[in-house]
């Protein structure tokens, strides 16, 4: 949970920022682990 909140913490940042090919990346990421939890909690 500690890795999703950072990855969380860095894409809003590169969002603010005006990054939009990190903060994607990022995002693909977070979307990664969600799933990963979801497979694993069945």
């Amino acid at each position: 949970m500690r890795e999703l909140a950072m990855l969380r913490y860095q894409a809003d940042k590169y969002r603010l920022a005006g990054n939009g090919f990190m903060s994607q990346r990022l995002d693909t990421q977070i979307r990664k682990m969600y799933e990963k939890m979801a497979t694993e909690a069945k």
